[in-house]
C-alpha cells in the first residue's frame, strides 16, 4: 500500500466500486507518465523503442516505426492493450525493461548512479500510488501484482498475521496464508478457495486455542468461556457461524451443488476480514481464560 492513501479514500469521499477486472484508460495514461519518468532518467533498457517492442509483443503484432515516434507508439499501444495484459505489462516493466542508472565517462569508465534495486523500488512506489488513485485493488510487491483489498482489510489482516505467529496457531496460520494467496492472485483470484481456507483457519484457531477433542466446530464455539466463565454472546456466535456455514453452502466453495450464494470478490474480502478479527478475538479470550486459571 502507498504510504499516503489518496485524499478521497482517506476522508471517505471515494464512492466508485473498486476496480479488479479492468485497467482504465486514465490509468494507462498515468502509466505512460511513469514510463516517461524512467526513460528520461536513463532507467530503462533501450528507452521508448524497447518499451514499444514489448507492447507489440504482448499484442502479438508486427509493426515498424521510427525511433523518434516510439513514445507515441507506446501511448497508442497501451490504450489498445487488453486489461489483463496491461497488468502483465506492469510486471514485465519491472522484470525486463527497467535498468540501473549507469553513467559513462572517459577511458571506458562507468559508474552506477542508481542501482537496479532502487530503480525497481521507486517504480513500485509510483505504480502503487497510481493504482490507489485510480481505485485499482492490485498492488505490486517485489515485481508481482497482488490483490490487496481495501485499507481496513489490509489493517485487520496484518494484525491477524501477527497474532497467527503464535506457535499454537501454526495450522490456522497456514490456512490463512493460503486464503490470502488465493485472494491476491492477479489477474484471476480464486475466491471460492480463499473463502474455504479462511473458514478452515477460523476452525483450526478455535480448536487449537481451546483444545477441544471433538470435531464439531459450532459446539466448540458454544463451549468457549472467558476468565469469568462467560460464553461468547449469541449475536457474536451467529457471526462466527455465518463464515463457517457459507463454506458448506456457497456455490463451489467446499461442496458441489451449493446454492447459498456466489463467492464474489466482496464476499471473499468480507470473509477474510471477519476471520482475521475473529482469530484476534478468540486469542484474547484464550489468554484471559489462562490468566484466570493461573494459581499465581
Amino acid at each position: 500500500m502507498p504510504d499516503n492513501e489518496p485524499f478521497p479514500i482517506r476522508f471517505g469521499f471515494a464512492t466508485a466500486p473498486p476496480i479488479d477486472n479492468d485497467f482504465p484508460a486514465t490509468a494507462k495514461d498515468g502509466l505512460w507518465y511513469i514510463l516517461k519518468k524512467n526513460v528520461s532518467s536513463n532507467r530503462t533498457h533501450g528507452g521508448w523503442s524497447e518499451i514499444a517492442d514489448e507492447l507489440l509483443r504482448l499484442r502479438r503484432q508486427r509493426k515498424t516505426y521510427e525511433d523518434a515516434d516510439a513514445a507515441e507508439v507506446v501511448a497508442f499501444q497501451l490504450q489498445e492493450l487488453l486489461w489483463d495484459r496491461a497488468y502483465i505489462f506492469c510486471e514485465r516493466i519491472y522484470k525486463v525493461l527497467l535498468s540501473a542508472d549507469i553513467r559513462s565517462y572517459e577511458y571506458d569508465r562507468s559508474e552506477v548512479v542508481v542501482s537496479i534495486e532502487a530503480v525497481r523500488g521507486e517504480f513500485e512506489i509510483d505504480l502503487n500510488q497510481l493504482f490507489a488513485e485510480e481505485g485499482i485493488v492490485y498492488r505490486m510487491k517485489d515485481g508481482i501484482l497482488h490483490r490487496s483489498g481495501n485499507p481496513h482489510f489490509q489493517q485487520v489482516t496484518a494484525s491477524a498475521q501477527v497474532v497467527l505467529q503464535d506457535f499454537d496457531l501454526t495450522e490456522a496460520r497456514m490456512h490463512f496464508l493460503k486464503a490470502r494467496r488465493f485472494f491476491e492472485t492477479c489477474p484471476e483470484p480464486d475466491f471460492p478457495n480463499s473463502i474455504k481456507e479462511a473458514s478452515s483457519a477460523l476452525e483450526a484457531a478455535a480448536k487449537s486455542l481451546f483444545l477441544t477433542k471433538g470435531n464439531d466446530f459450532e459446539k466448540c464455539l458454544r463451549d468457549i468461556r472467558d476468565g469469568d466463565g462467560n460464553g461468547i454472546p449469541p449475536t457474536i456466535l451467529n457471526g462466527l457461524f455465518a463464515v463457517y456455514r457459507f463454506r458448506g453452502a456457497g456455490e463451489g466453495v467446499a461442496h458441489g451443488g451449493g446454492k447459498g450464494g456466489k463467492p464474489t470478490a466482496a464476499l471473499a474480502e468480507w470473509t477474510l476480514s471477519v476471520v482475521a478479527s475473529s482469530v484476534i478475538y478468540l486469542r484474547d479470550i484464550a489468554i484471559t481464560a489462562k490468566v484466570e486459571e493461573s494459581p499465581f
